[in-house]
C-alpha cells in the first residue's frame, strides 16, 4: 500500500447515531482514522454528524468522511425497533459493504461479526458464538439465518478471518473459551471525562441509573435496592433514571411503577450530554443492575465523575470498578449491604476510594482509545 493517507476505511456499522454503546465506539473510530486514512462510513440510514457530536462527543467535521447508505429496497428496516429483525439488517448492511470492497482498503465494525470482503477488524461486544443455535422454533429461525447469509452473500462464520477486538478482559475470555476465534486484543471502549466533580459533601443523596430503557438493564431491581436503601441508611436518597425510552412497553410500565414509590423517583429521557455531566458531578451514587454487562460505558463515566456506583458483580462491571467488593454485588440483599456499608464510612475514606477509582477509569479514555484504535489499524494496514 501507499502512505497511510492513501489507505481507505469504512467504517460499516448499523448507525452512528444515539443512542448505544456500539454506536459511540463507531463514531470515535472515525474520529481517530480522519487524520490519517481516508475514511467512509456504510450505515442503514444517513446520520447527523452535528447530531452523533453532541451526543458522543466526538468532533467529526461535517463532510470528512464519506457517507454511504445501503441502497434503497434496505433501509426501510431502519426504522424498526431496535431489536426486530436485528440479523437481517445486519446482513443488509454487511451485504452492502462487499458492492464497495473495490474502493475500500480495511472494512471496520464496532457492532457484530461479519464476513468482510477484504481486510476486516471486528469490535465484539459480548462473547457470543457465530452461528447461535435457534432457541425456539428451528425450522423457521434456520431458514432466516440462511436469507441473512444471502443477503450478506458469505457465511457468516467467515468472520473467524478478521481481527477481532474485544470491549473487556471478560468479553475476549468468553470468546476464547468459544474457540472459534484468534486470541482477541482488548480495546476499551472510550468513555469520556466528565470532570471530577463536586467535593462529596456537597453533592446530593442522589442515585443515578443511567442507559437505555431495556429489561436486560434491570431497572426494577435497582428501584427495590434504592427503596430499601431509603428506610435503613439514607432515608432522602433519590433516584434519576437517564436514558432512552427504546423498548416503549417496559419504559411504560416504569412509569407506572415509579408512580406507585412516590415522588424519590425521576425519569429524564435523551439528556444532553453537559446536563448528564453536570448530574454526574453534583451525585453521589450510582447503580447499575444489568447482568453480565459487556463492559459498563455509563458507569466508567459515573465514576470519573466522582461517584460511587454501585454495580452487578458480572461481565465487564467488575473491571470499571477495578474489582472493588465494596461496590460489586449479586443479590439484591447485598446491594443494600454495600450501600449501608458505605453510608456509614468517614468522608476521607470515601474520598480515598473516589481518587483511586477516577485514576483507574484513565484507562478506558477517549485519548486511550484513539492512540491504541490507532495504532491497531497501522499494523493491520503495514
Amino acid at each position: 500500500m501507499g502512505s497511510r493517507n492513501d489507505v481507505r476505511v469504512l467504517i460499516v456499522q448499523r448507525s452512528l447515531s444515539p443512542p448505544g454503546g456500539g454506536n459511540a465506539v463507531a463514531a470515535w473510530m472515525v474520529q481517530a482514522l480522519l487524520d490519517r486514512h481516508r475514511v467512509g462510513t456504510l450505515t442503514a440510514a444517513p446520520w447527523s454528524v452535528e447530531d452523533t457530536n453532541a451526543f458522543y462527543g466526538t468532533s467529526i467535521p461535517r463532510g470528512a468522511a464519506t457517507q454511504h447508505v445501503v441502497p434503497r429496497p434496505w433501509r426501510w428496516l431502519a426504522g424498526l425497533p431496535n431489536a426486530h429483525l436485528t440479523r437481517l439488517r445486519m446482513a443488509s448492511v454487511y451485504g452492502a459493504a462487499r458492492a464497495l470492497a473495490s474502493q475500500y482498503d480495511v472494512m471496520i465494525t464496532a457492532e457484530y461479526y461479519t464476513a468482510f470482503p477484504t481486510r476486516g477488524i471486528q469490535y465484539v461486544q459480548f462473547p457470543a458464538v457465530l452461528s447461535p443455535e435457534p432457541e425456539r422454533w428451528p425450522f423457521i429461525v434456520r431458514r432466516y439465518f440462511a436469507l441473512c447469509e444471502w443477503v450478506l452473500g458469505a457465511a457468516w462464520t467467515d468472520a473467524s478471518r478478521n481481527l477481532t477486538l474485544a470491549n473487556s478482559q471478560w468479553t475476549a475470555a468468553g470468546l476464547e473459551q468459544l474457540g472459534e476465534l484468534p486470541q482477541p486484543v482488548v480495546l476499551y471502549p472510550p468513555v469520556l471525562d466528565p470532570g471530577a466533580g463536586l467535593p462529596w459533601e456537597r453533592r446530593d443523596d442522589t442515585f443515578l441509573i443511567v442507559g437505555r430503557f431495556t429489561p436486560s438493564k434491570r431497572i426494577e431491581s435497582a428501584i427495590a435496592i434504592v427503596r430499601r436503601v431509603r428506610t435503613q441508611s439514607i432515608p432522602h436518597a433519590r433516584l434519576i433514571i437517564v436514558g432512552s425510552p427504546v423498548d416503549a412497553i417496559y419504559a411504560s410500565s416504569l412509569r407506572r411503577a415509579a408512580a406507585d414509590e412516590g415522588d424519590w423517583i425521576e425519569f429524564r429521557e435523551d439528556l444532553s450530554r453537559d446536563r448528564l455531566y453536570e448530574q454526574m458531578r453534583r451525585s453521589k451514587y450510582g447503580i447499575h443492575a444489568m447482568d453480565r454487562e459487556h463492559f459498563g460505558m455509563a458507569t466508567a463515566e459515573m465514576t470519573r465523575a466522582g461517584c460511587l456506583v454501585f454495580a452487578h458483580g458480572s461481565g465487564g462491571s467488575t473491571e470499571v470498578l477495578n474489582g472493588e467488593t465494596s461496590l460489586l454485588w449479586t443479590t439484591e440483599d447485598e446491594a443494600v449491604q454495600r450501600i449501608n456499608a458505605i453510608a456509614g464510612q468517614r468522608r476521607d475514606a470515601l474520598d480515598a476510594l473516589r481518587a483511586r477509582l477516577r485514576a483507574h477509569t484513565e484507562a478506558f479514555s477517549a485519548e486511550s482509545f484513539v492512540r491504541r484504535f490507532r495504532e491497531i489499524v497501522a499494523a493491520q494496514v503495514s
